[in-house]
């Protein structure tokens, strides 16, 4: 695509005077970012980082941290942006397998990398980290020879964190470029659109769904250091901004600023053209905006744009453009090939041409006429289980409790039956009495899938995309 690159040189000199990045009351034009990433990038060279080294970063959403994202690309460095949702002892999961070579920090986040020989933004733009050529790294166990040998094998230029930190992928710099072709391609997205990440920039959902592809075709990002929903809510009417991706608990907090009187207000933002999500949002939050959702599927190891439901497809989702998608069966596990898939776990399992998900997807026709299979999410591949005999995916359950009108969501975990033996059980957030919603599901599944238990609560267990977190849900609720 002509004018995708990651250079901000590039992006200078052709979209000099536009507005790049907000924060706050501060503009940023392409000019200034560009001369940001330069300084920035000087600075690292100044510190002794050059290719393959790897910087990371712990931070709320602040311009340093997309600063230094191209600043380190453009020393040949591979950036490793670290959840700050993290805890002192969650956090070092990821950096043990990182095993940066300099970790940076807003000062805010200094109890976090207390561990780390670690400098605050303020430290780095002083010039005050440390003296040239003096090393930074965490302490690890990976061998700094042999890891350096892969980096230059497979041109890593970003490292990805999953949201709880388990694991680490390794993204080329075509991968990365790619990921951004994709979302503008299958977004349409152009130099006059404008995002406000609701979900952490350390998050791959949050950086390649609108972030990274509008700073690659002259658009806009403003930036909240922290989630917000009134100031949000004011950004989005401020900034004419077009497309936004959260989870349920973003967009319930925006429905929920002023009750109703904000959601009369929410559905006069004309400006927003785009409403992407990974998880479900509960239908009175969907009625409360402008346009429709539209649930995007993907994870780091395969691209965050793969597949993609529309209004008329509910529930159904189709492949963005150039990827390659196949189950096994027409119940199977997901496999993607494309030029947006990861090279490999950092430290561990590298990928061959077909990218295993891990979850489970069901192949459906929309008719008999139209020959195009799309794919319907079942859940992950260890999340199945039997009852009576009989394979159960808790996935297709919620679903069909979620289709109540005062179900808002539900979670499905392997519960007892009365016999002893595994049945589902439910777990569910509504005004709705557990009496009601078994009747309610005994018309619709069958009867090995009706949830011999049904618990109503005032939450689920999310992640930080907003996806169901099943391992907590089983931890607060299972048998």
């Amino acid at each position: 695509m002509e004018g995708m690159s990651l250079s901000f040189e590039r992006h200078a000199d052709l979209w000099g005077n536009r507005v790049a990045v907000v924060e706050g009351n501060e503009e940023f034009t392409y000019a200034d970012f560009a001369r940001r990433v330069k300084s920035a990038a000087n600075e690292l060279g100044e510190l002794g980082i050059d290719s393959g080294d790897r910087v990371a970063v712990v931070s709320r959403n602040r311009v340093e941290v997309l600063v230094l994202l191209f600043a380190t690309w453009r020393v040949g460095g591979v950036f490793a942006p670290v959840s700050h949702r993290l805890t002192p002892a969650t956090v070092s999961n990821p950096m043990e397998r990182i095993d940066p070579d300099i970790v940076l920090f807003e000062s805010a986040q200094r109890d976090l990398v207390r561990q780390f020989d670690a400098h605050s933004f303020e430290e780095f733009e002083d010039g005050e980290s440390t003296e040239a050529g003096e090393s930074t790294a965490v302490d690890s166990p990976h061998a700094r020879l042999d890891r350096t040998a892969t980096i230059e094998a497979d041109d890593t230029c970003l490292l990805v964190s999953s949201d709880d930190g388990g694991n680490v992928v390794c993204l080329s710099r075509q991968a990365v470029e790619w990921n951004c072709i994709t979302a503008v391609s299958g977004f349409g997205l152009g130099r006059t659109d404008c995002t406000i990440p609701l979900l952490p920039l350390s998050l791959s959902d949050c950086l390649f769904r609108f972030v990274l592809p509008l700073l690659t075709v002259g658009g806009c990002v403003v930036l909240q250091r922290a989630f917000d929903p009134e100031r949000a809510l004011s950004a989005i009417e401020q900034h004419g901004v077009t497309c936004l991706n959260g989870g349920p608990t973003e967009f319930q907090g925006l429905a929920d600023v002023e009750g109703e009187t904000n959601r009369d207000s929410l559905r006069s933002l004309f400006s927003l053209d785009w409403l992407t999500t990974r998880a479900r949002v509960p239908p009175d939050v969907r009625e409360a905006f402008p346009v429709p959702f539209v649930r995007v599927y993907g994870r780091p190891e395969t691209g965050l744009n793969v597949l993609r439901e529309s209004p008329e497809t509910e529930r159904t989702a189709h492949p963005f453009p150039d990827f390659d998608v196949r189950i096994e069966d027409e119940t199977g596990e997901l496999f993607v090939r494309g030029p947006t898939t990861a090279s490999r776990y950092l430290g561990g399992k590298r990928f061959d041409d077909w990218v295993p998900t891990g979850d489970l997807f069901r192949r459906e026709n929309r008719n008999d006429e139209d020959e195009s299979a799309g794919f319907v999410f079942v859940g992950r591949a260890g999340e199945p289980f039997e009852s009576e005999g009989e394979r159960i995916h808790p996935r297709a359950i919620e679903t069909v409790l979620e289709s109540h009108a005062d179900v808002r969501t539900a979670g499905v975990i392997e519960g007892v039956a009365e016999t002893g033996g595994a049945a589902p059980k439910a777990v569910v957030v509504g005004d709705v009495s557990p009496g009601e919603l078994r009747e309610f599901a005994e018309e619709r599944l069958a009867r090995h899938e009706v949830p011999r238990a049904i618990e109503v609560v005032a939450s689920l267990p999310r992640r930080a995309t907003g996806e169901l977190n099943r391992a907590e849900l089983r931890r607060r609720f299972g048998k």
